[in-house]
Protein backbone atom coordinates (compact mmCIF):
# COMPACT_ATOMS: atom_id res chain seq x y z
CA UNK A 1 0.00 0.00 0.00
CA UNK A 2 1.00 3.12 -0.67
CA UNK A 3 0.80 5.86 2.16
CA UNK A 4 1.97 9.42 0.23
CA UNK A 5 1.28 11.11 -2.70
CA UNK A 6 2.97 11.21 -6.09
CA UNK A 7 5.47 14.32 -7.34
CA UNK A 8 6.02 14.19 -10.61
CA UNK A 9 9.42 16.04 -11.66
CA UNK A 10 10.30 16.66 -15.17
CA UNK A 11 14.02 16.51 -16.20
CA UNK A 12 13.87 17.91 -19.97
CA UNK A 13 16.60 16.49 -21.97
CA UNK A 14 17.60 16.93 -25.19
CA UNK A 15 14.14 15.59 -26.95
CA UNK A 16 12.51 17.65 -24.74
CA UNK A 17 14.11 21.25 -26.17
CA UNK A 18 12.01 20.42 -29.13
CA UNK A 19 9.25 19.11 -27.58
CA UNK A 20 9.46 15.60 -28.48
CA UNK A 21 7.64 12.94 -27.74
CA UNK A 22 4.46 15.09 -29.03
CA UNK A 23 1.54 14.06 -30.89
CA UNK A 24 1.08 14.50 -34.59
CA UNK A 25 -1.97 14.24 -37.13
CA UNK A 26 -1.33 12.66 -40.59
CA UNK A 27 -1.25 15.34 -43.47
CA UNK A 28 -0.84 16.15 -47.48
CA UNK A 29 -1.21 12.22 -47.86
CA UNK A 30 -3.11 11.78 -51.43
CA UNK A 31 -6.86 9.89 -50.89
CA UNK A 32 -6.74 6.04 -51.30
CA UNK A 33 -2.91 6.26 -50.14
CA UNK A 34 -1.07 5.57 -46.53
CA UNK A 35 1.90 7.08 -44.63
CA UNK A 36 4.27 4.71 -45.03
CA UNK A 37 6.62 3.49 -41.92
CA UNK A 38 10.38 2.56 -42.94
CA UNK A 39 12.54 0.72 -41.32
CA UNK A 40 15.25 3.09 -41.66
CA UNK A 41 15.10 7.23 -42.08
CA UNK A 42 15.30 6.46 -45.87
CA UNK A 43 13.18 6.72 -48.67
CA UNK A 44 14.92 3.91 -50.04
CA UNK A 45 14.20 1.99 -46.72
CA UNK A 46 11.87 -0.74 -46.90
CA UNK A 47 8.23 -0.39 -45.55
CA UNK A 48 7.69 -2.02 -42.48
CA UNK A 49 3.81 -0.65 -41.88
CA UNK A 50 1.39 1.95 -42.97
CA UNK A 51 -0.45 4.46 -41.18
CA UNK A 52 -3.76 5.95 -42.68
CA UNK A 53 -4.07 8.76 -44.20
CA UNK A 54 -6.52 10.67 -41.82
CA UNK A 55 -4.80 9.00 -38.46
CA UNK A 56 -5.15 11.57 -35.65
CA UNK A 57 -2.35 11.16 -32.44
CA UNK A 58 0.55 9.46 -33.84
CA UNK A 59 2.80 9.77 -31.52
CA UNK A 60 6.87 10.76 -32.89
CA UNK A 61 9.05 9.60 -29.96
CA UNK A 62 12.44 11.16 -31.68
CA UNK A 63 13.59 12.90 -34.84
CA UNK A 64 16.60 12.18 -36.80
CA UNK A 65 19.46 13.97 -36.99
CA UNK A 66 18.36 16.70 -39.75
CA UNK A 67 14.88 16.63 -38.81
CA UNK A 68 13.01 15.14 -41.66
CA UNK A 69 12.36 11.81 -40.02
CA UNK A 70 10.26 10.69 -37.22
CA UNK A 71 10.38 7.48 -34.64
CA UNK A 72 7.09 6.38 -34.82
CA UNK A 73 5.48 2.77 -32.98
CA UNK A 74 3.76 0.09 -35.30
CA UNK A 75 2.88 -2.77 -33.28
CA UNK A 76 5.54 -4.14 -31.19
CA UNK A 77 8.21 -2.21 -33.32
CA UNK A 78 9.43 0.72 -34.48
CA UNK A 79 9.85 3.02 -37.56
CA UNK A 80 10.49 6.30 -38.87
CA UNK A 81 7.99 8.19 -41.30
CA UNK A 82 8.69 11.49 -42.82
CA UNK A 83 7.66 14.10 -40.92
CA UNK A 84 6.50 16.81 -44.10
CA UNK A 85 3.51 14.32 -44.12
CA UNK A 86 2.74 14.94 -40.04
CA UNK A 87 1.59 18.13 -38.30
CA UNK A 88 2.23 18.48 -34.85
CA UNK A 89 -1.15 19.11 -32.50
CA UNK A 90 -2.11 22.12 -31.52
CA UNK A 91 -1.39 22.57 -27.03
CA UNK A 92 1.99 22.52 -24.67
CA UNK A 93 4.94 20.35 -24.59
CA UNK A 94 4.84 16.75 -22.78
CA UNK A 95 7.16 18.72 -20.09
CA UNK A 96 4.23 20.97 -19.21
CA UNK A 97 2.27 18.26 -17.64
CA UNK A 98 -0.87 19.11 -19.66
CA UNK A 99 -1.08 16.30 -21.90
CA UNK A 100 -2.32 12.90 -20.38
CA UNK A 101 0.68 9.74 -20.17
CA UNK A 102 0.74 6.49 -19.22
CA UNK A 103 4.19 5.11 -17.69
CA UNK A 104 4.90 1.50 -17.11
CA UNK A 105 7.53 -0.92 -16.21
CA UNK A 106 7.79 -4.31 -15.06
CA UNK A 107 9.42 -6.55 -12.60
CA UNK A 108 7.29 -6.07 -10.77
CA UNK A 109 4.52 -4.97 -12.89
CA UNK A 110 3.19 -1.10 -12.61
CA UNK A 111 1.29 1.72 -14.56
CA UNK A 112 1.13 5.05 -14.13
CA UNK A 113 -1.65 7.18 -15.57
CA UNK A 114 -2.16 10.75 -15.92
CA UNK A 115 -5.31 12.78 -16.51
CA UNK A 116 -4.63 16.32 -16.53
CA UNK A 117 -8.31 16.90 -17.50
CA UNK A 118 -8.73 15.55 -14.28
CA UNK A 119 -6.13 15.90 -12.34
CA UNK A 120 -5.54 12.49 -11.35
CA UNK A 121 -2.46 10.35 -11.01
CA UNK A 122 -3.58 6.88 -11.12
CA UNK A 123 -0.55 4.40 -9.58
CA UNK A 124 -1.70 0.20 -10.54
CA UNK A 125 0.16 -2.96 -9.50
CA UNK A 126 -1.39 -6.71 -10.64
CA UNK A 127 -2.71 -6.12 -6.68
CA UNK A 128 -3.51 -3.04 -5.74
CA UNK A 129 -4.57 0.51 -7.29
CA UNK A 130 -3.88 4.15 -5.82
CA UNK A 131 -5.65 7.63 -7.38
CA UNK A 132 -4.12 10.60 -6.25
CA UNK A 133 -5.21 14.24 -6.69
CA UNK A 134 -3.05 16.53 -8.48
CA UNK A 135 -2.12 19.33 -6.15
CA UNK A 136 0.50 21.08 -7.57
CA UNK A 137 1.94 22.03 -10.92
CA UNK A 138 5.16 23.90 -11.75
CA UNK A 139 5.55 24.27 -15.50
CA UNK A 140 9.42 24.04 -16.60
CA UNK A 141 10.38 27.79 -17.78
CA UNK A 142 13.31 29.00 -19.53
CA UNK A 143 15.26 29.62 -16.03
CA UNK A 144 14.32 26.11 -14.63
CA UNK A 145 14.54 23.08 -16.48
CA UNK A 146 12.54 20.93 -14.44
CA UNK A 147 8.72 21.03 -13.77
CA UNK A 148 6.83 19.17 -11.45
CA UNK A 149 3.18 17.97 -10.50
CA UNK A 150 2.68 17.26 -6.81
CA UNK A 151 0.27 15.07 -4.69
CA UNK A 152 2.71 14.86 -1.72
CA UNK A 153 6.13 15.24 -0.63
CA UNK A 154 6.82 11.49 0.25
CA UNK A 155 6.37 10.11 -3.39
CA UNK A 156 7.27 11.05 -6.40
CA UNK A 157 8.17 10.53 -10.52
CA UNK A 158 11.25 11.67 -12.62
CA UNK A 159 10.10 12.12 -15.92
CA UNK A 160 12.73 12.87 -18.53
CA UNK A 161 13.10 12.74 -22.23
CA UNK A 162 15.44 10.42 -23.56
CA UNK A 163 14.69 6.79 -25.35
CA UNK A 164 13.60 4.09 -23.29
CA UNK A 165 13.24 0.67 -23.91
CA UNK A 166 9.98 -1.62 -21.80
CA UNK A 167 11.68 -4.91 -22.10
CA UNK A 168 9.19 -6.61 -23.56
CA UNK A 169 8.69 -5.17 -26.96
CA UNK A 170 10.95 -3.64 -29.83
CA UNK A 171 8.74 -0.12 -29.07
CA UNK A 172 10.46 2.97 -29.01
CA UNK A 173 9.49 5.28 -26.24
CA UNK A 174 10.78 8.43 -25.60
CA UNK A 175 10.28 8.84 -21.77
CA UNK A 176 12.02 7.30 -18.65
CA UNK A 177 10.10 7.28 -15.67
CA UNK A 178 12.05 7.04 -12.40
CA UNK A 179 9.51 6.42 -9.61
CA UNK A 180 10.19 6.88 -5.85
CA UNK A 181 7.73 5.62 -3.48
CA UNK A 182 6.65 5.36 0.33
CA UNK A 183 4.84 2.07 1.17
CA UNK A 184 4.19 -0.07 3.77
CA UNK A 185 7.75 -1.63 4.03
CA UNK A 186 9.23 1.46 3.24
CA UNK A 187 10.31 3.06 0.55
CA UNK A 188 11.08 1.84 -2.94
CA UNK A 189 11.83 2.38 -6.30
CA UNK A 190 10.78 1.62 -9.90
CA UNK A 191 11.93 2.22 -13.12
CA UNK A 192 9.99 2.48 -16.95
CA UNK A 193 8.86 3.98 -19.65
CA UNK A 194 6.26 6.25 -20.85
CA UNK A 195 3.68 7.09 -24.01
CA UNK A 196 1.42 9.97 -24.53
CA UNK A 197 -0.77 7.74 -25.96
CA UNK A 198 -3.02 6.27 -24.05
Amino acid sequence: MIRAGVMWVVLAGSAGADGLPALFDVTGVAAGDVLNIRAEPSANAPIIGQIARNAAGVEVVAASGDGKWGLVNAGDGQGHVALRFLARQPGPDWFELQTAMVCSGTEPFWSLTYDPAQSVASFATPDADTAFEVTNRWPRTDYQPVAGLGLGAQSFVFLQAQSCNDGMSDRAFGLTANLFLSGDAGPFTLSGCCTLQP
